[in-house]
């Protein structure tokens, strides 16, 4: 019997889709959020792909935890068509993939187009594991999952799910 669930590329392709609906044209950022930065990178690697399906280019980039300078060292070459990292500069209209953990942070929220948080939590009757300071901080004061574009249930990357938050 064939599965109705959606496969991981679908589900790329789909937020490739959303992303494109508000930033058709133009050099265009994308920030992929989570507490775990391995998860966060393997995920935006696969977006990236998605978005380089479709004919994009597409630049990869990963932060480290309060990358102070990103709008300097990231963001601005990028949007001025510059090299970022190993790329050889971003035409007119690329997309620039980031990764990271803290990327719906105040001081660099704005920077992105179109983000996504990556929501993991332990399976039904596990014991929820003690998060560090800096991340029950980031969780309560920050609200990552208001702040995204998108919120994304990944605790089994190989079936990750769009989730819709009610904010109400």
């Amino acid at each position: 019997m064939a599965s109705t669930e959606n496969t991981v590329p679908e589900l790329q392709r789909s937020l490739r889709d959303l992303m494109r609906q508000n930033s058709r044209a133009g050099r265009v950022v994308v920030a992929v959020d989570a507490l775990d930065a391995d998860s966060a990178g393997s995920f935006a690697d696969a977006f990236a792909a998605a978005v380089g399906e479709e004919g994009t280019a597409v630049v990869r980039a990963s932060l480290a935890d309060h990358a102070d300078d990103v709008r300097e060292s990231v963001v601005a070459p990028f949007r001025a068509g510059e090299p970022v990292g190993d790329s050889a500069g971003a035409p007119a209209d690329a997309v620039l993939v980031v990764s990271g953990r803290f990327l719906h942070a105040p001081e660099v929220r704005g920077l992105w187009n179109f983000s996504i948080w990556l929501e993991s939590n332990p399976p039904i009757g596990a014991p929820r594991p003690e998060l560090p300071d800096a991340e029950k901080r980031y969780l309560r004061t920050v609200r990552p999952k208001a702040a995204a574009s998108v919120i994304v249930e990944n605790s089994d990357p190989a079936h990750p799910v769009q989730v819709f938050g009610d904010f109400c």
